[in-house]
């Protein structure tokens, strides 16, 4: 049984958002206690068994679905939270949607953002992805776009001598992928911040405070392993569990209910797949090397490994069978889609009425018409790209399988994408929203300096302030947004450089920060 521990700063959840502040917090100098549900899972204890794997990291052992179960949710849930499951992809926020955070009262400073991008990539070793490591359908994929007049975007990525295995949804077994469980939660913890693994965030203890705001005490705790509980008694208190997890914790201490857990957006998928004559080989490398967006939707390559191959892949029984026994003349790529913010996170009645059967939030989600249309002209531009390419057919991801082997067939695409159940594999890994930051309190959860409306010292850091989707892939810009936060929660002067972590000790021992190393990488 855990003692109570006294600190001056609790920091709930160790990904993107939560793993920063408690870096910079204890780099300042400040007693930092940082909690994870999950346990620390380091590259040693990382395999390629996906089942194992994604049964270990994944929330719910990959399980966790909306209240319909025709939408997956992924999200991670050890130390390092969902930067561990990630492609390393590192977008930064488009600027529009800066722009559009601004008009709904959540201003990221321009000037502030990009000093910020520049210690966070610079920690996480961000740059283009070393060619050296594209599996063979790259090439297959890019010309495909290039023949219809399109460009190939490549992605930028956080890796440090990565040989191109092709298994980062499952962890990095070789510790090439730079990630929070790499990176900044490490670094926390060199500087002297305490980090709780197995350890769940239950109840949050309040009192009255000054000027009418609430004041936290005490955070009661439970450790997983023995099922005992404690307390964390600090001054502040961040949450950063992320877009479910941090809307759940405040709603089971009914916090804001009239606000918290609305306005929850995603940026869903799924993923089409083609057939080739000869083999493409595109497993041999890394899972996602190129990319085209449009306005609406983003074209994204994306070549699971096996088990995660067959488990998108239309088609049951022995079609299905037959078409994974064609695993290397196959290759594969998402649409993704930015949805509307009309998700949910809620306690259901049976959650309240069957805790022991229930202890999880719901989620209600159901896409809108104009984002299903962007979905129909994602798949329609997809498939041309695959034909372009080579392809001798497409598998779009429609529960009822169709096979297209001309753009003749192209408008059977519109016609069987009539809502969300239509597609298989259907899910996100990019839930966003849900404490929405803004300057109006009768609307919003958080207030433009990440804290809790109505509260002096609890605040939200992670991708649930999030008014809106932000389009692209969010890791990066997570970590930079919590960048800019800890400062305000801190009252800290951030440096100009962060010289520490995986990337700068290998510049100072003189070692090439490439991704890929030519030494390494794979015949």
């Amino acid at each position: 049984m855990r003692p109570d521990i006294h600190t001056r700063f609790v920091v709930v959840g160790s990904g993107a958002g939560g793993s920063v502040v408690a870096f910079h917090l204890a780099r300042a100098g400040e007693q930092v206690v940082m909690l994870e549900r999950g346990a620390w899972v380091r590259p040693e204890d990382m395999s390629h068994d996906e089942l194992e794997m994604i049964s270990t990291i994944y929330k719910d052992g990959g399980s966790q679905t909306n209240t319909e179960a025709d939408m997956f949710l992924l999200q991670g849930q050890c130390v390092g939270g969902s930067t561990v499951l990630t492609n390393a992809v590192c977008f930064r926020m488009p600027e529009h949607v800066r722009r559009s955070f601004g008009k709904h009262g959540f201003e990221l400073p321009a000037e502030r953002m990009e000093e910020a991008y520049g210690r966070v990539e610079s920690v996480m070793n961000v740059t283009t992805l070393d060619e050296r490591v594209h599996n063979p359908a790259t090439g297959v994929i890019a010309n495909g776009m290039r023949k219809l007049g399109l460009t190939p975007g490549q992605f930028r990525k956080s890796m440090l001598h990565c040989i191109g295995c092709g298994y980062c949804n499952v962890g990095c077994m070789y510790g090439r992928k730079m990630d929070a469980s790499t990176t900044w939660s490490p670094m926390a913890r060199d500087r002297g911040c305490e980090i709780l693994t197995r350890t769940e965030a239950v109840r949050i203890e309040r009192q009255k405070g000054k000027d009418g705001q609430q004041h936290v005490k005490a955070l009661v705790c439970r450790d997983l392993s023995d099922g005992s509980t404690f307390r964390i008694f600090a001054e502040r208190f961040v949450l950063s569990g992320g877009a479910i997890n941090t809307p759940e914790l405040l709603l089971r201490n009914k916090i804001a209910t009239d606000r918290v857990g609305y306005r929850t957006s995603f940026n869903c998928g799924a993923i089409c797949f083609a057939e080739y004559e000869e083999p493409v080989w595109g497993f041999d490398g890394d899972q996602m090397c190129v990319h085209h967006f449009e306005e609406g939707f983003g074209i994204e390559q994306i070549h699971n490994p096996p088990a995660s191959f067959a488990l998108t892949m239309p088609g049951w029984y022995d079609r299905h069978h037959d078409n994974m026994g064609r695993y290397p003349y196959r290759t594969s790529a998402g649409v993704l889609v930015p949805t509307s913010n009309n998700g949910r996170v809620f306690l259901s009645l049976g959650h309240r009425l069957l805790k022991p059967l229930f202890n999880c939030a719901d989620i209600d989600f159901k896409i809108r018409e104009e984002d299903l249309e962007k979905f129909r002209r994602g798949f329609e531009l997809l498939a041309r790209v695959f034909l372009a390419s080579g392809a001798k057919k497409v598998m779009p991801p429609f529960s009822d399988y169709v096979e297209i082997e001309s753009e003749d067939q192209l408008p059977e695409i519109r016609n069987r994408i009539v809502d969300q159940k239509s597609l298989t594999g259907f899910g996100s890994s990019h839930p966003q929203g849900g404490a929405c930051a803004g300057t109006d309190p009768g609307r919003d959860v958080v207030d433009p300096d990440f804290r809790l409306y109505g509260f002096d010292n609890l605040f939200v850091v992670d991708a649930s302030v999030f008014p809106h989707s932000i389009e692209v892939n969010p890791m990066i810009s997570i970590m930079a947004m919590a960048d800019l936060a800890v400062e305000k929660i801190g009252g800290l002067t951030m440096p100009e450089t962060i010289d520490e972590g995986p990337a700068w000790e290998a510049r100072q021992a003189g070692k090439s920060l490439r991704q890929a190393d030519a030494a390494e990488v794979r015949p």
